[in-house]
């Protein structure tokens, strides 16, 4: 039997960009829009292409292993505990009978 826990979070930004050719986009432009070997929009490309080949694995990895997950039950609070019903019923006092009844007293 295989079991495992997977948590994975990647919370990376990077903000790059070619100092001689400022307008290369490896999402729009490709390996073929790179002008003269240039090594940074190269570095660019490289790096625009670990992410997309990481975000294909994740979503692979989701769906191959959708039928065997199952959902986390939600966590019982403190306050869900003292919420909950008790079986004992809470008496009412009627005000309004008992000063009719001291009032006769009187």
């Amino acid at each position: 039997m295989l079991q495992f826990t997977y948590k994975l979070k990647i919370s990376e930004r990077v903000k790059g960009k070619c100092s001689r050719h400022p307008r290369y986009n490896p999402e729009k432009d490709g390996r073929a829009g790179i002008r003269g070997a240039c090594s940074c929009c190269f570095s660019l490309y490289d790096l625009y292409q670990a992410r997309a080949a990481l975000d294909a694995a994740q979503r692979e990895f989701r769906r191959k292993a959708a039928p065997w997950i199952r959902p986390r039950e939600r966590r019982r609070t403190k306050t869900a505990r003292a919420a909950q019903p008790s079986s004992e019923v809470p008496r009412v006092v009627d005000h309004s009978t008992a000063d009719a009844a001291t009032q006769s007293r009187d």
